[in-house]
C-alpha cells in the first residue's frame, strides 16, 4: 500500500531543484558575460610599437641607393702615340702636384719635334734668301729710277734751251718738236720705273707675308710638338689619389687614349640608381637627402642619365657640403629624392601598416594601454620617417604602427603587460 511523501522531504527536494536551476542560470549568465573577453584576442605590450600622432612636415620621397664618388676626377691622356716604359704610381697611391705617374717612350715625339725644327729653320733661310732677292730687285729699280730721273732733268733742260733758240729763230720747228718728244719720253720712262718699283714693293710684301704665314704655322706645330712632349711626362697637376692607370708596362697607347685617372678626395658627389618605375618623377633640381650612417646630408638632383640600363635609372646628386668628413670614396649610402612636401600636417611615424584609402590603425586606449580599437583612417604622403594622416585620427592620439595583420578582423584587441 502506497504512502504519501513526507512534506518536509518534498520541500527539501523542491529547494534543491530550484537551487540547481538558479545555479545553472547564474552560470549561463556568467558565461555570457565572460565569454567575449575570453574570445577577444590579446597581444603582449612588448611586441607593439606605439607612436603618438603629432603635427609637422611630411615629405614624399623616392628611396634609392647611391655610391659616394669624387666630385672631380682628372683624366690624363697620352698626347702622342707612345709605349709605356714604367708605371710609377699604382691605383690607390697618393700623389702631389708635379708627381710623375707613368714614364712613356717619347722618342717618336722627340723626332717629330726635331723634324719640325728643321723645317722651321729651312723656312727661315728661305725667307732670308727671298728678302735678299727682293731687296736686290728694289735696289736695281731704284738705281734705274735715279738714272731716268737724271735723263728727264737733262731732257727738260734741253727743251728749255731749244725753246729759247727757237724764239731767236736759231732752230727750226721740227727741232723743237723733237726736244719736246724726248722730254715726254724721259718722263714716261721715269713714271714707268716708279710704278715698277711700287709693284715690286707690293709683290715683295705679299711674298714675305706668305713666307711669314708658313713660319707661323711651323712655329705653331713646333710649340704643339713641344707641349705634347712636355705632357707626355704624365705629371699630376693636383693632390689626389690615383684611381686607374694603364695596367701593363710595355703597352702601346694611342694619341688621346686615357693612361691614368686622378681623383680629388677633398670633395665628393653621389651617383644614385633607382628603378625605372620612378623615371617620370625624376628631374633636375629636386631636393635630395643622402643618409650617411646616422647623418643626413642635403643635396640637389643635378642630372638624370637619359638612358635606362636593365630597368635602372642613373642620376647624379650634388651635395650642399661636398667636403663633409663623413664622406668616403665608394661609400654606399641611401638616397631620398624629395618629390613633394606638406609643411604642417597631421602625421604618424612610419611603420609596418599598409597605406591607402582602405587603411586601418589600432588606436590605443588607457594609460598604461589596456586595449586597442581598430579605426579606419586615410593616409596621404609617405616619407622616409613619417606618413601623412588626412582623416581618421586626431593630434595626441596613440596608435600601433607595428604589424597587426594577424588581428585584422578584430575590432578590439586587448594589450597584456
Amino acid at each position: 500500500m502506497d504512502r504519501a511523501l513526507d512534506p518536509a522531504f518534498r520541500r527539501r527536494r523542491l529547494i534543491r531543484r530550484v537551487g540547481l536551476a538558479v545555479a545553472l542560470a547564474g552560470g549561463v549568465a556568467l558565461l555570457l558575460v565572460l565569454l567575449p573577453g575570453w574570445l577577444r584576442p590579446s597581444v603582449s605590450r612588448e611586441r607593439l610599437r606605439i607612436e603618438t600622432v603629432d603635427r609637422g612636415p611630411v615629405e614624399s620621397v623616392i628611396e634609392a641607393s647611391g655610391t659616394v664618388i669624387p666630385a672631380f676626377e682628372k683624366v690624363l691622356s697620352s698626347p702622342v702615340e707612345a709605349r709605356v716604359e714604367k708605371i710609377l704610381k699604382r691605383p690607390g697611391a697618393q700623389v702631389a702636384p708635379g708627381d710623375e705617374i707613368l714614364e712613356l717612350d717619347t722618342s717618336s715625339a722627340k723626332l717629330d719635334l726635331e723634324r719640325t725644327g728643321d723645317r722651321l729653320a729651312q723656312k727661315r733661310n728661305e725667307r732670308a734668301r727671298l728678302e735678299a732677292e727682293l731687296d736686290g730687285k728694289l735696289a736695281e729699280l731704284s738705281h734705274r729710277a735715279e738714272s731716268l730721273k737724271l735723263d728727264a732733268e737733262i731732257a727738260a733742260h734741253r727743251l728749255e734751251q731749244t725753246r729759247e733758240l727757237r724764239k731767236q729763230g736759231l732752230l727750226s720747228e721740227s727741232e723743237l718738236r723733237q726736244a719736246e718728244v724726248e722730254e715726254k719720253k724721259a718722263q714716261i720712262e721715269l713714271r714707268q720705273v716708279d710704278e715698277d718699283r711700287q709693284a715690286a714693293r707690293r709683290e715683295n710684301a705679299a711674298a714675305l707675308r706668305s713666307v711669314d704665314l708658313d713660319l707661323k704655322i711651323l712655329e705653331g706645330e713646333r710649340d704643339e710638338a713641344k707641349r705634347r712632349l712636355e705632357l707626355a711626362t704624365t705629371r699630376s697637376d693636383r693632390s689626389g689619389v690615383v684611381t686607374w692607370t694603364v695596367p701593363e708596362e710595355g703597352a702601346t697607347v694611342q694619341r688621346g687614349e686615357t693612361v691614368a685617372r686622378i681623383a680629388d678626395l677633398d670633395s665628393f658627389r653621389v651617383e644614385g640608381t633607382v628603378s625605372d618605375l620612378h623615371s617620370a618623377s625624376l628631374h633636375e633640381g629636386l631636393p635630395v637627402h643622402v643618409l650617411v650612417g646616422e647623418k643626413s646630408l642635403d643635396g640637389t638632383l643635378a642630372s638624370v642619365h637619359p638612358t635606362i640600363d636593365n630597368g635602372v635609372v642613373h642620376f647624379t646628386v650634388e651635395l650642399a657640403h661636398p667636403t663633409d668628413p663623413a664622406l668616403r670614396n665608394n661609400l654606399r649610402v641611401d638616397v631620398l629624392v624629395v618629390t613633394g612636401r606638406s609643411r604642417d600636417t597631421l602625421r604618424v611615424p612610419k611603420g609596418s601598416f599598409a597605406g591607402g584609402d582602405g587603411a586601418a590603425l589600432y588606436v590605443v586606449e588607457g594609460d598604461p594601454p589596456r586595449r586597442a580599437a581598430r579605426r579606419p583612417v586615410r593616409l596621404g604622403r609617405s616619407g622616409f620617417d613619417y606618413v601623412e594622416v588626412t582623416s581618421g585620427l586626431a593630434e595626441g592620439e596613440r596608435v600601433i604602427v607595428s604589424d597587426m595583420s594577424d588581428y585584422d578582423p578584430a575590432d578590439v584587441v586587448d594589450i597584456r603587460n
